[in-house]
């Protein structure tokens, strides 16, 4: 008896899945991507190459690009600021004679001695008074604070000034008349009757109730407005009422003189909200030339007008965790000039045109290829 069974049939092994593509696969992606790169960055091969509107585009980004990493010094930049504080502080150049005017008002010095209208208030405070106005001249620098005061009468203001002298670096040889920077500081005050009162060291002033006054500014440094644990650091200092001096207003212009226009104009503007305290120049360790008034008018409430000129292109906004800074482009420069416009425009057209001729191009190069193939 024939007992042969059937061979079983072996079972197919399982499809393989992974592992490197096969030919065909791999053949049509390299070919996507070349029709992909092709539809993009299409130059068709032809005696003129044709670019298409995304291959201009790109070029456009890259003539943006370049245009924004020229010197904004070739621009003649310059900046207005005007705002409405009731704090400010300044910083004055060293080799600069400083002579202001103050109104009627009180002296409070820090090194006690006999002068015409001064009255040792302790061992170590001596309160000058004068019934004119009086001259403060200013030699080797220092930093002065501004602050305005509230009065009954809204017709009239009251503020104070502080003056801080340049101690750093000074050194004892050297005199703020031979122009050294490094020189000391020395403040001297000066009444209507010629009497003159000289000290290096902390001037306060205290203006008695008027109508107006304002002084003009030459400085390196300006700080407008005040932070508000500041404010009241500084008002124990200066044993003042704390009643937080802050900016209430103010905006920053910005202009261009370029490409050898002489027409001026604007190219950007920035408002400030109240309470920032804004840094000019921007970076602590700059220093620029500011020009400009600080006024107290008669009626204005109680705060200083303040209008600064400079060549410095960017401020440093200070506030409550939204530090920034505002500048100015060299794109933002040239793209307000009417012939960029001008030349932007026809690029653009350009653009236009070069894509239509493209895309017909193609088209009759696909033509071709369909009758000869």
């Amino acid at each position: 008896m024939d007992d042969t069974r059937p061979a079983e049939a072996t079972p197919a092994p399982p499809p393989v899945t992974g592992g490197a593509p096969s030919p065909g696969i791999l053949t049509r992606v390299t070919a996507g991507g070349a029709r992909f790169f092709d539809r993009v960055f299409n130059w068709p091969r032809s005696p003129w190459p044709v670019p298409t509107g995304t291959s201009l585009f790109i070029l456009s980004l890259l003539v943006v690009a370049v245009v924004e990493f020229l010197p904004k010094g070739l621009s003649a930049v310059t900046m207005t600021v005007s705002a409405r504080t009731e704090v400010l502080e300044l910083e004055l150049q060293p080799e600069r004679t400083y002579v202001w005017w103050l109104p009627v008002g009180r002296y409070s010095l820090v090194t006690p001695r006999q002068s015409a209208g001064c009255e040792p208030q302790s061992r170590i405070d001596v309160t000058c008074s004068y019934t004119e106005p009086t001259a403060v001249t200013i030699k080797g620098g220092g930093t002065v604070r501004f602050e305005a005061a509230a009065t009954e009468n809204p017709a009239v203001r009251r503020f104070s000034m502080a003056l801080t002298p340049r101690g750093a670096g000074a050194s004892a040889e050297a005199t703020p008349a031979s122009g050294n920077p490094s020189a000391a500081s020395v403040f001297e005050i000066r009444s209507g009757d010629g009497a003159l009162v000289a000290t290096e060291d902390l001037v306060t002033f205290e203006a008695y109730p008027q109508q107006g006054w304002r002084i003009p500014l030459i400085v390196e440094r300006v700080q407008i407005g005040e932070s508000l644990s500041e404010s009241l650091d500084t008002s124990d200092a200066l044993a003042t009422a704390a009643h937080q001096p802050i900016l209430t207003e103010g905006g920053v212009r910005m202009f261009a003189r370029s490409l050898g226009f002489e027409k001026r104009y604007q190219i950007q503007e920035e408002r400030f909200d109240p309470a920032d305290v804004v840094q000019i120049p921007a970076d602590a360790a700059s220093t620029g030339l500011l020009l400009g008034l600080l006024s107290l008018p008669a009626g204005g409430g109680d705060a200083f007008d303040l209008t600064l000129h400079t060549d410095v292109a960017e401020v440093f906004v200070r506030r409550l965790g939204a530090e920034h800074r505002i500048g100015v482009s060299t794109w933002s420069i040239v793209s307000n000039l009417p012939l960029w416009l001008a030349l932007w425009v026809v690029w653009v057209a350009f653009v236009i045109l070069a894509n239509y001729h493209a895309t017909r191009l193609a088209y009759l190069r696909g033509q071709q290829h369909d009758k000869h193939p």
